[in-house]
């Protein structure tokens, strides 16, 4: 019934929506939906579009399965390493790779995006993608008939607003997949996140239960400091690497987020000086958005200003990054002060209390708990 409803041409079907939780095969009518679609209709083209490069890989992965390898993936350069690593151990790595046009390589040419998509009639893309300055040759060769949302519920609406806007002209059918239960966030991420951007309506379902499953590190004497056009907090940058020594120990996979790119290259550089790994390891926060990881250390920086934090929805995404646990490196005198208190994370610092907090002197003492 799902796949007859993506492939109907009824007026009455061309805004679709499929929910179902995880496990009960969303992507898997994807996958039969755009075969279908490639069998029944030659003069149509169909994009896939989801929230993460998780799902857009996920996708690829179950198209492979299905057999249908008639597709590309229009990837940014900032998450390439989500589909380098490990290709070789993966049953679908060198198809994928095959398929991959990274943002770093688009054509600004009609002739030369042409030449890269080679006729495929199916096209995977984060939703972000869709406002990459360089993306437009590849619309004009394949245009936007039939788009496919896959985690639908992750996404804002106005998100979907410049979306529909752009290819208004060519746009025939929306499909919506996707879940109004969450299952990346730890639950006292996920319950706070709920109440305080989503008006209560997302349910978290998640194995990680624990209110330690969200931490504060009090980096005091930490001070924030113009460099250039950014922000860097060199105290913080000395407790996020003690961090991540203390995870490499205990073999946990870890990410690092920051609003500030002179912050991002203060760590990489301390990484790099106390020979743990760097690369593909410290981001910003908007190359983050849409992807995930098990542990995450966010550096706030900043330590007199508000700064990036008075922006609720860029703070949304730095807090919605982790699976099992986020650490954040700040100061606890700034997240109580009046300036920062009302802030989103300000609010979480303030609904998780005093015990969330941990003293700087423990980190570099090796205790976390």
């Amino acid at each position: 019934m799902a796949v007859e409803k993506i492939l109907s041409s009824d007026d009455d079907n061309r805004v679709v929506a499929i929910h179902g939780p995880p496990g009960t095969g969303k992507t898997t009518v994807i996958a039969a939906a755009v075969s279908s679609f490639h069998l029944a209709d030659h003069e149509r083209f169909v994009w896939i579009a989801a929230q993460s490069n998780v799902a857009v890989k996920n996708i690829a992965e179950k198209l492979c399965d299905v057999g249908f390898h008639d597709f590309k993936i229009l990837v940014s350069k900032d998450f390439h390493f989500d589909w380098y690593a490990n290709r070789h151990e993966h049953l679908y790595g060198d198809i994928l790779q095959a398929r991959l046009i990274r943002s770093d390589d688009f054509c600004t040419d009609i002739v030369g995006a042409e030449r890269q998509l080679l006729g495929a009639r199916v096209l995977l893309c984060t939703l972000t993608m869709f406002s990459h300055p360089l993306i437009t040759p590849y619309p004009r060769i394949a245009p936007v008939h039939t788009i496919i949302f896959d985690e639908a519920s992750q996404i804002e609406v106005g998100d979907y607003i410049p979306v529909i806007h752009s290819f208004s002209l060519t746009l025939r059918k929306m499909v919506f997949i996707g879940d109004n239960k969450q299952y990346r966030l730890p639950c006292v991420i996920g319950d706070f996140i709920s109440r305080n951007v989503y008006h209560g309506q997302l349910t978290t379902c998640h194995n990680v239960t624990g209110r330690k499953a969200c931490r504060f590190i009090d980096v005091k004497g930490g001070s924030e400091a113009k460099q250039g056009h950014s922000w860097v907090n060199r105290e913080e940058a000395m407790i996020v690497c003690h961090l991540a020594r203390l995870y490499k120990d205990q073999d946990k996979s870890y990410r690092i987020i920051t609003p500030y790119d002179a912050q991002r290259t203060a760590i990489e550089v301390g990484l790099k000086n106390a020979n743990l790994h760097w690369e593909n390891t410290v981001f910003n926060v908007d190359s983050f958005q849409g992807n995930e990881g098990d542990h995450i250390i966010v550096s706030v920086v900043r330590s007199r200003n508000v700064g990036f934090l008075q922006n609720d929805r860029r703070t949304n995404v730095m807090l919605t990054r982790c699976k099992q646990s986020m650490t954040i490196c700040t100061s606890r005198t700034f997240m109580s002060s009046p300036k920062v208190s009302s802030t989103l994370i300000g609010r979480l610092a303030a609904s998780l209390g005093p015990s969330a907090w941990i003293e700087r002197r423990n980190v570099l003492n090796g205790n976390l708990s």
